[in-house]
């Protein structure tokens, strides 16, 4: 009979366990003590009623030991009840949750007027009532104390009407003179935003608009500007295909819309309502993933080789084909089988990758060019429109601030100076530009370096609408009054661009009169249809029917792999993410699915390189000398590589976060 165990520890102590004798293993499981009443053999056989033995005085002797007395609680009652609140009876609200980075349709659930729950929105076309951790925990992010309670110039305390009189003079000034000023913004999928932002650089002309997001889908849109003249990131239709396989690509975990493709997945997995066979998922990567886990074959590879290994993939798919073949090194692994396998399903196949690099991009839409993907399990006519900042312009930002050329900054939802990966290099150059305001509802790194920090609303607190993918829209409402003296971002731009106190909610509204309710024939009048989407939380339309872009082939190349020493691999964890909400007990405390492990950071490692190395969990290594990370052997990581997660590190975002392992966005390749 086949013997299967949950973790390596497991498999140790099952190999460690063969060369004791049976009576010295059973001493080594009992107790160091004993209970009156306990028999010997409820101690080494395990049973329901041993278990309630020692439970009950386990819960009895803490009660007795304690002697603590239940405190006296006292309930005022309402003076005037509100007609929307009944004391112990919930009220349910549909919003939307992002961060610039993740993407949900919400359900918040309050009490007494006060949030205390996040679930997924079953109206929702994209994420169908799914959620995940960061999402459920963000909830927890409303209370934090670490939150900015007041507006402040030179980490002085000043009022709003301080700081708009300040703001006001400043871009004022800065436009009579023609100096640049640069808006730095986190990915905006928010319609109505877009358009206040484009007013908004519309009355100040030496505006520039400049995205940047922390953890980069860059790559994929010049790749296909460069394919298709269409710089968008297409939206993939995990539930439409019959055969996936993923390079480096944790759609179940944090890659572009987890939430929605696991869906679509389980959807391409389930033998329910008739449906007779299943997906097929193959996936490729260099560290065990969430998504690698659940695959049906995984295959190890090095980071430096996935170039390597896709582009023989795409010669053998090109080859059978007829189409233009390119000099390939020799790939680590045997791809002959899966292109097969894969042209056996063309046009029901997809194949993705999760690594930001231009060149992979390129031949991954060679690969599904080849096999007809394009228009059934990917939509280029239908973009997914989070991640839109391109690395090219955040490195140009950088050297003009450094050359003095900028005057001033303007950030929102972006934290540079912790996530960038010349973080140093921004931080110089921060100290050049002569005006600089950060939108940030914590101190983070980014804020304390900030002349001007106008602390935003968390978005239980804000009025917003999304777009996540083309044609799918959510609102976003607020569940509470906000709890500090903060503003949110869209806001104090309304301020700044018309002079008056104009309501988000009314602006909102305005521009889903004019933009979005002439698109929908069901509701006659617009207050019925806006009240009807607030209700709802969520508003489709249909994409006109269009042809795919035509496809435009580029030159594609692959290095040699070359021994380098170790490679690293940064990654996100499902819990802490990029670090933005990395002051999050909760998500601290979550286990890992793939190691199970919490809190802090270390450096996963595959057991045989671990072995070559004389390394065992917990032991403590030094990254590039500048960051000593505790050892975690974990199966599945191939050898000569380790991997890092991203968002540790940080220093100034409250007493959970502050202290944590070393920041690995600074770490290289070794």
């Amino acid at each position: 009979m086949k013997k299967y165990w949950q973790s390596i520890e497991e498999y140790q102590e099952i190999i460690r366990s063969k060369d004791i004798p049976e009576d010295e293993a059973v001493a080594e499981r009992l107790p160091e003590f004993n209970l009156e009443g306990l028999e010997d053999k409820d101690i080494t056989h395990s049973s329901r009623r041993s278990f309630l033995k020692m439970l009950g005085f386990s819960v009895g002797y803490a009660a007795i030991a304690t002697s603590c007395e239940t405190p006296v609680r006292k309930a005022i009652s309402y003076m005037s009840q509100p007609e929307e609140i009944t004391p112990g009876v919930a009220n349910y609200y549909a919003s939307s949750f992002f961060d610039g980075h993740d993407y949900c349709s919400v359900l918040v659930k309050t009490r007494e007027g006060r949030p205390i729950k996040i679930e997924g929105n079953t109206h929702s076309k994209i994420t169908q009532g799914g959620t995940q951790a960061r999402v459920q925990a963000s909830v927890l992010n409303l209370y934090d104390l670490s939150r900015l309670r007041g507006p402040l110039k030179d980490k002085t305390n000043v009022s709003w009407e301080d700081i708009d009189t300040n703001v006001l003079q400043q871009l004022t000034a800065l436009a009579a003179a023609e100096e640049k000023v640069v808006l730095l913004t986190s990915t905006i999928i928010s319609p109505s935003t877009r358009y206040l932002i484009s007013t908004f650089v519309e009355k100040y002309p030496n505006i520039e608009w400049i995205t940047y997001d922390e953890v980069s889908s860059s790559a994929i849109l010049e790749a296909n500007q460069i394919s298709f003249g269409k710089k968008a990131i297409p939206n993939y239709n995990f539930d439409k295909a019959d055969i996936i396989v993923g390079f480096n690509a944790d759609f179940h975990g944090n890659w572009l819309l987890p939430v929605s493709f696991t869906k679509q997945y389980s959807k391409g997995r389930s033998l329910m309502d008739g449906q007779k066979n299943i997906s097929q998922h193959i996936q490729y990567e260099s560290m065990m993933s969430l998504t690698g886990s659940n695959a049906d074959i995984r295959v190890p590879i090095k980071p430096s080789d996935e170039a390597a290994v896709l582009l023989n993939l795409y010669n053998a798919i090109a080859k059978a084909k007829g189409a233009t073949t390119y000099t390939a090194p020799a790939s680590p692994v045997d791809i002959q089988n899966l292109a097969k396998d894969l042209l056996h399903k063309k046009g029901k196949s997809l194949v993705v990758s999760g690594t930001n690099d231009l060149n992979i991009q390129l031949i991954v839409n060679g690969i599904n060019y080849l096999l007809g993907n394009y228009g059934n399990a990917i939509d280029l006519n239908k973009s997914i429109l989070i991640r839109q900042g391109i690395d090219a312009d955040m490195t140009r930002l950088v050297e003009e601030m450094n050359n003095g050329d900028i005057a001033g900054l303007m950030m929102f939802n972006v934290n540079p100076a912790y996530n960038y990966s010349e973080a140093d290099k921004f931080t110089e150059g921060l100290k050049k530009v002569g005006f600089t305001l950060s939108f940030a509802e914590t101190m983070d790194e980014t804020a304390q370096l900030s002349e001007y920090v106008c602390p935003v609303n968390h978005y239980l607190e804000s009025w917003d609408d999304a777009e996540p993918v083309t044609g799918s829209y959510s609102t976003q409402q607020p569940c509470i009054n906000p709890i500090f003296n903060t503003r949110q971002f869209q806001e104090n731009i309304l301020k700044w661009t018309t002079a008056t106190d104009r309501e988000v909610r009314k602006f909102i509204a305005d521009y889903w009169k004019v933009y979005l309710f002439p698109k929908q024939s069901e509701k006659l009048l617009f207050g019925d249809f806006w009240n009807h989407t607030i209700q709802y939380g969520t508003f489709n339309m249909d994409p006109e029917e269009a042809n795919q872009p035509e496809f435009n082939p580029s030159k594609l190349y692959a290095k040699a792999s070359a021994d380098n020493g170790i490679e690293l691999v940064l990654y996100e964890k499902v819990g802490i993410g990029t670090g933005q909400h990395a002051n999050n007990p909760w998500l601290q405390e979550l286990p890992d699915p793939v190691t199970l492990a919490t809190w802090d950071n270390y450096v996963c490692v595959g057991p045989a390189f671990a072995e070559e190395k004389g390394w065992k969990t917990e032991d403590l290594v030094t990254v590039n000398g500048d960051a000593e990370l505790p050892v975690l052997v974990q199966p599945g990581q191939i050898s000569g590589t380790i991997a890092i997660a991203l968002g540790y590190g940080r220093n100034c975002d409250g007493k959970v976060a502050n202290g944590l392992a070393r920041h690995s966005g600074k770490y290289k390749i070794l």
